[in-house]
């Protein structure tokens, strides 16, 4: 049998095409299980505010936007009043360092730089408040230096690469947008299996990793999401997928993401009622 998604000209699920391999057991909700997702988006791309933010704003979601601060106004890129509008209307602003350099890679002088300055200088240019970082390329959530000076400036930080970040949680039976998440397991201890090393999954990197074209993507994407399911239980939550996009354009390359194949992603976890929260609902 045929399990590859199949998207409609307008990037919405064909419904019928794609029904064996949505209800697959390995992908069939428990809908008895709460399900959760995290948004975030890395760099700071023109795009996404372009052409991520109003799908968002069609399902009311929530994402952090981590914001390389040397980048900002370059060309494709974010400028100081698309973060400024992102955070007023109600999106998180992040730090992704200051020039987007492996941390682990360098004196612990420049890491220490990268980290504590790139927060300052998004204050010094209108947002009101930072508190979550992302590790550039993913490295140094396992260093004890750099965990350490992440730790003096921000109150959680993102790393990767993998399906699902596993915790201890509890979510409450009526949950809204305006409660938090109980996660015993995200002290505010610092060690790399904490609120300071949150485990993304690198959408555009499995992308690149496994050469999917829209179809296979999305059905890469519904695999992922939907992966939590025999780990919670109840108002019990054990994993949470957090997922990291980059740009967002007309057509997918290297670490884009198409409008359409973004647009279908959104509504399969709008259609089968995942809960979107924020990456700081977790502390």
């Amino acid at each position: 049998m045929d399990k590859s998604i199949v998207l409609n000209a307008n990037g919405t699920l064909d419904n019928k095409s794609n029904q064996a391999a949505i209800n697959t057991p390995e992908n069939a909700p428990e809908r008895d299980e709460k399900k959760l997702a995290i948004i975030t988006f890395d760099d700071g791309k023109k795009g996404q505010i372009t052409n991520a933010k109003p799908i968002l704003d069609g399902y009311n979601y929530t994402a952090t936007f981590a914001i390389i601060c040397n980048n900002v106004s370059k060309s494709d890129e974010l400028n100081w009043n698309d973060i400024v509008q992102l955070e007023k209307e109600g999106y998180d602003i992040g730090s992704h360092s200051m020039n987007h350099i492996k941390l682990e890679d360098v004196p612990n002088n420049v890491s220490e730089y990268e980290i504590s300055e790139s927060k300052e200088c998004l204050l010094d240019n209108g947002v009101k408040e930072v508190r979550v970082f992302t590790y550039p390329k993913n490295g140094g959530s396992d260093d004890p230096f750099i965990l350490k000076e992440v730790s003096k400036h921000y109150d959680l930080a993102r790393t990767g690469n993998d399906p699902l970040e596993f915790l201890q949680c509890q979510i409450g039976s009526s949950y809204t947008m305006m409660n938090k998440i109980s996660c015993s397991s995200l002290g505010n201890d610092i060690n790399k299996d904490g609120r300071y090393s949150i485990i993304g999954w690198s959408h555009d990197a499995d992308r690149e990793a496994k050469g999917y074209d829209d179809s296979q993507m999305l059905q890469k994407f519904i695999q992922v999401v939907e992966s939590q399911n025999k780990y919670n239980k109840g108002n019990e939550i054990r994993s949470i997928p957090v997922l990291i996009y980059h740009d967002i354009d007309k057509e997918s390359g290297f670490y884009t993401t198409s409008i359409e194949l973004f647009k279908a992603e959104m509504k399969y976890l709008h259609d089968n009622d995942f809960i979107v929260i924020r990456l700081l609902d977790l502390i």
